[in-house]
């Protein structure tokens, strides 16, 4: 029997006044796969991302999760069925400690007792072992970003949704963050990332699609994505340059 994609939206148009941000796209992600969805300023990234959470719904068309039609659930209907997002502004709690932090999501799916294990367990997968006591404010820019991951793992996701995840990194930062992303997507996760940095989606080395107006203009690996002379021309600015 054909599997339905685990997350996939149908002709869907968004349209603000007159204005189509998203314009006919159909895009299906698969169980287990890596998806990073990628395009210029203005392109439909953030809409579409708003989209698959449930906080804005289409103008026309259908969204399903595993061939189911969500269309027209709100974000934290979506998220009892396994759908997770990590937005862009962090929303931990800055006066909290990073297992307190951690605490709030996990105690929905474990026992107490449990909690300190599972908590540890996380945090080693986050390049954060050993920071539980700290105060979360006193975490840098880019482990806030780690930890904000964990809580979205903590509520054991079918998809986890990322949202410019290496916004604002160090570039060594950003490669910890490419290296965790990869290695939850090992471990079989469903991830859909938007981003903006092509070095950091080339270190993924999963499914790229790119948007341009709200449309689907290329899909592929990054290596196609990158010869792809439309991407180059709209996305890269060097067509003819070389």
């Amino acid at each position: 029997m054909h599997t339905p994609p685990m997350l996939e939206v149908r002709d869907v148009v968004k349209a603000y006044g007159g204005v189509r941000a998203i314009d006919g796209l159909t895009l299906a992600v698969q169980k287990g796969e890596l998806h990073s969805v990628i395009g210029p300023n203005g392109a439909g990234k953030s809409t579409f991302f708003k989209l698959l959470m449930g906080t804005e719904r289409p103008t026309e068309g259908t969204v399903l999760f595993g061939g189911v039609d969500i269309t027209r659930l709100a974000s934290f209907q979506r998220a009892r069925l396994g759908i997770t997002a990590k937005f862009q502004n962090v929303p931990i709690y800055q006066e909290l400690t990073v297992g307190q932090n951690l605490f709030i999501p996990l105690r929905r799916h474990h026992k107490p007792a449990a909690i300190p294990t599972q908590t540890e367990r996380l945090l080693s997968r986050l390049h954060l072992a050993g920071a539980a006591d700290l105060q979360a404010r006193s975490l840098s820019h880019g482990q806030q970003q780690w930890l904000a991951i964990g809580m979205a793992l903590a509520a054991k996701p079918e998809v986890l949704l990322l949202d410019e995840p290496a916004a604002g990194m160090s570039p060594e930062e950003t490669r910890d963050t490419g290296d965790i992303v990869k290695a939850l997507h090992a471990e079989g996760a469903t991830i859909v990332v938007i981003e903006h940095d092509m070095a950091f989606i080339r270190q993924l080395e999963g499914t790229v699609s790119v948007l341009h107006y709200g449309r689907l203009l290329a899909q592929g690996s990054m290596d196609a994505i990158e010869r792809n002379e439309q991407v180059r021309e709209i996305y890269l600015g060097t067509a003819g340059h070389h």
